[in-house]
């Protein structure tokens, strides 16, 4: 097929399309001292000691440590400066921990037990062997606090400076809508914080872990992005990295590595259907109808892959596996249905915009059908709700998919919402990803007050806990969830909880 020949070209322009990363000096604002609180989110308070300013008067000795405060989330490398003081007769050796998060500060890192390696936790061990001088760490992080531990020193050592080179496709975070309230500002400014900092050489999942490509969170990213920086060559890069990662049955990765050379990584069906709209979206905004012609192929090739999944009645597999959805443990039956005829949907238009009416129309016939087959079956009309897998089971995730697939129209829509916010086993969202397509699910159902109030009250809510990026996971009523099973390994900057952006400036 045409499209697995292409893979080298589109890689090869993927590789011309790399940024040119800018790169700018942050200094440290605070020294800080971490406290136990029970009030505070994850049981950690950030206790301000004294100004940054005030660090190359302090000297410190082995066994010393400190904290500083950056006064903002960055992605980027660490600059120290030193200077000895009294003997400088044998090598300075520090520990350093960079964390986003207060409780990655205070935490002890040799307890960790999560699923995931401890290698992403952000500490090193340095031995610098001569002094003075100008350190720049080489790993990358992402970080807010910085922990210093002097483990080993000849005499004395004073800081001269601390800073963070950062780093990002774009630097300065465009201005929020005048006509914003003003937590909807500070929202709107965490997020797109939350944005840049993703976006490096590709969009980026999370800064501090994974450092990868998905699929499902350039989907988010590229809608962000083209209400913002409008970074279009990036989202191009991407798109083509994605495609040229193909792997020989057709199938688009949900992830890819970059590094060292690029290669297919995970696989999600759910993702790989999205990328129907990822496409769309790419050529609605740009008008590029050339790279959407060569994508189209691809496009289609996703479809082929799934129908396996669909029964003769036109449901998806009761016990469908092989897709994302959300972190939650739920059935993916009817969600996943959603998706698929959502993608379908995004397909036609795709292909309408690129002169292929033909297609569109069948595209548009099977997405009908699909519809048709989930009403019939799935959906309680008495109850106003969709049931999902053998056990009838009710999620968020269930009810959101199909109405943002258009399944039902704005009134029904409307009434399914209510009905699931009044049913008190219903499986709820467990990621800001999930939370999107809820808020979305809203406002296609003319319910705008309700989706603002959520934004306002998610999004918000991990801001009043702290944040000034925003979270890959929150759930206000467990601080310490983390689908690896140890909240350190969280990522606290994540690319698919930005969409605040996309929301107060589509809407």
């Amino acid at each position: 097929m045409d499209y697995l020949n292409s893979r080298s070209s589109w890689l090869e322009r993927a590789n011309k399309l790399k940024p040119q990363l800018k790169h700018w000096t942050v200094s440290a604002k605070s020294i800080v001292k971490c406290i136990a609180s029970e009030s505070s989110w994850q049981k950690t308070e950030i206790k301000v000691l004294d100004s940054a300013a005030t660090l190359k008067s302090k000297l410190y000795k082995t066994g010393d440590c400190f904290i500083l405060d950056f006064g903002e989330s960055l992605v980027g490398h660490v600059r120290i400066k030193l200077r000895p003081e009294g003997r400088n007769d044998s090598p300075l050796r520090l520990r350093v921990t960079a964390a986003e998060m207060p409780y990655e500060v205070s935490a002890d890192f040799n307890k960790y037990n999560g699923s995931l390696s401890r290698s992403w936790l952000q500490d090193e061990v340095v031995n610098i062997d001569i002094l003075p001088c100008s350190y720049d760490f080489p790993r990358r992080y992402s970080l807010r606090y910085l922990k210093v531990e002097i483990l080993a020193a000849a005499g004395q050592i004073a800081f001269n400076e601390i800073t963070v080179i950062a780093e990002a496709a774009e630097e300065v975070l465009p201005e929020s809508p005048a006509r914003l309230s003003e937590i909807n500002k500070k929202i709107d400014q965490v997020a797109l914080r939350t944005l840049r900092n993703c976006m490096q050489d590709v969009f980026e999942d999370g800064p501090k872990r994974d450092r990868r490509l998905w699929l499902g969170d350039l989907r988010l990213q590229a809608k962000a992005n083209m209400q913002s920086f409008c970074q279009h060559e990036l989202v191009e890069r991407s798109i083509l990295l994605m495609a040229a990662a193909t792997d020989d049955d057709g199938r688009v990765p949900a992830c890819i590595y970059t590094e060292p050379d690029l290669r297919h990584g995970n696989d999600l069906i759910d993702y790989a259907l999205l990328f129907s709209d990822v496409v769309d979206d790419y050529v609605s905004a740009t008008s590029n109808l050339k790279l959407g012609k060569e994508l189209f192929p691809l496009v289609c090739r996703q479809f082929e892959l799934f129908r396996p999944n669909l029964g003769d009645d036109g449901l998806v597999d009761e016990e469908i596996t092989g897709g994302f959805i959300d972190w939650a443990q739920l059935n993916k039956q009817t969600a996943m249905q959603g998706v698929y005829i959502y993608s379908l949907k995004a397909a036609a238009r795709l292909a309408v915009r690129l002169g292929f009416i033909d297609i569109s129309d069948s595209l548009k016939t099977e997405a009908d059908k699909l519809s048709f087959a989930l009403k019939e079956h799935k959906y309680d009309k008495r109850k106003k709700i969709i049931l999902s897998g053998p056990e009838n089971e009710i999620s968020y995730a269930g009810q959101v998919w199909p109405i943002l697939a258009g399944v039902f129209p704005e009134d029904e829509a409307c009434d399914i919402l209510n009905s699931i916010e009044s049913i008190p086993n219903a499986i709820v969202p467990q990621t800001p990803y999930m939370y999107h397509h809820l808020v979305e699910a809203y406002f296609y159902a003319g319910m705008e007050s309700r989706a603002y109030d959520l934004i306002e009250r998610y999004w918000g809510g991990m801001i009043a806990r702290g944040a000034d990026t925003f979270w890959e996971v929150f759930n206000p009523a467990d601080e310490f969830l983390s689908p690896y099973r140890d909240a350190l390994i969280n990522s606290a900057c994540h690319a698919w909880s930005c969409t605040p952006i996309y929301f107060f400036r589509n809407q």
